[in-house]
């Protein structure tokens, strides 16, 4: 409880632009233990409550978890808020949603749809309306082709 209050009230500062980020993440890495999936949808859950008191824009990360973060977030948040979905590496299905549930959502993309084997993310950039795209380093990590492996940042944004 005291590390909520602390976000919340840094969140309040006038130099916080918004909050986040926060979400859910399904991925699995070999030898990396996730919290369950339940956890993660009651400290999401939690976090968009005391976000919208505050009435800041959310940054949401999402991965390998569309049907929980789509439900949790028509549940819980208003269709005219405004999202930022960050790092967006899933389904054009997904984004396509999103942008029809929720009108000042924005979806961002870093340097993974540079790699080789993100054609599939590639076509999902191609079908977002360019009002609604966000190019975004994810900094450090996420860097491009030719730069893969190294520190990201906005220097590699053209």
């Amino acid at each position: 409880a005291e590390v909520e209050e602390k976000i919340t009230q840094l969140v309040k500062l006038d130099k916080s632009v918004a909050w986040g980020e926060t979400g859910l993440d399904y991925h699995q890495f070999k030898g990396v233990t996730y919290a369950p999936h339940e956890l993660q949808k009651q400290v999401f859950i939690k976090q968009l409550k005391a976000l919208l008191k505050i009435q800041k824009p959310v940054i949401i990360h999402t991965r390998e978890a569309e049907e929980d973060t789509l439900k949790i977030m028509k549940e819980f948040i208003p269709a005219d808020y405004k999202i930022n979905v960050h790092c967006f590496t899933d389904s054009k299905a997904f984004a396509e949603t999103l942008l029809k549930e929720f009108s000042n959502l924005y979806i961002g993309f870093t340097g993974v749809i540079t790699f080789k084997r993100a054609k599939k993310l590639r076509a999902v950039v191609e079908s977002i309306p360019l009002d609604r795209l966000l190019v975004e380093t994810d900094g450090p990590y996420m860097s491009p082709e030719p730069f893969r492996g190294t520190t990201c940042h906005s220097g590699f944004l053209r």
